[in-house]
C-alpha cells in the first residue's frame, strides 16, 4: 500500500519542474520497473520535497512516513522478537489495518489532486468541454479540496488568524 502511495506521489511529482536531482526526469513508468537505478528516493524524500506543493505535507503525512518507516525495518523487532526489555508494537494487526486505511485516504487525495490538475489544465488552455471524469474521480477531487480547505482553516486557526 505504501508503494501505492509512493508510485502516486512519484506521478504527481513528474508533471511539476524537478528542483530535486533524485527526481529529475524520472517518470511514473521507470519507478513501476523497480530496477531501483533511478529510483533512490524513499516515500519521505517524495513527501518532503514535493508535499507542500501539492497540499499534502503536514503531521499526518509525517506520521504515515514515519509508520512506513516502522513496517518496513522495526515490524518483526516489534511484534515477533521478544527482546527482554525491547520495545513492542501494541495490536500489531490494528496498526496495519490503520496504516492500510491510512495509505487509502492518502491514495485518493493524490487521485483528485491528479483530477483538480486535469480541470485547472483544460481550463487555461479552452478545453474545458473535453473533460470527462467518473463520478468516483470527481468525489476524489472534491476530498482533496476538502482536505486542502481544512488544511488551510487549521493553519490559520495556529497563526492567529
Amino acid at each position: 500500500m505504501a508503494q501505492k502511495l509512493e508510485f502516486a506521489l512519484y506521478g504527481m511529482a513528474s508533471h511539476l519542474k524537478a528542483t530535486d536531482l533524485r527526481f529529475k526526469g524520472l517518470t511514473a513508468e521507470e519507478l513501476l520497473r523497480g530496477d531501483g537505478t533511478k529510483t533512490k528516493a524513499t516515500l519521505g524524500a517524495i513527501a518532503q520535497a514535493y508535499g507542500s506543493k501539492f497540499q499534502l505535507d503536514g503531521d499526518e503525512l509525517a506520521q504515515l512516513v514515519k509508520d512506513r518507516n516502522l513496517i518496513a525495518h522495526d515490524y518483526w523487532r516489534l511484534t515477533k522478537a521478544n527482546v527482554n526489555g525491547g520495545r513492542s508494537l501494541e495490536n500489531p494487526k490494528q496498526f496495519l489495518l490503520n496504516f492500510f486505511e491510512r495509505c487509502n485516504t492518502w491514495i485518493r487525495l493524490c487521485e483528485g489532486w491528479i483530477t483538480l490538475a486535469k480541470y485547472a489544465t483544460a481550463e487555461q488552455s479552452g478545453r474545458l468541454d473535453e473533460v470527462n471524469e467518473s463520478p468516483e474521480s470527481l468525489s476524489k477531487m472534491l476530498e482533496y479540496l476538502i482536505h486542502t480547505l481544512n488544511r488551510t482553516v487549521y493553519e490559520d486557526a495556529e497563526n492567529g488568524g
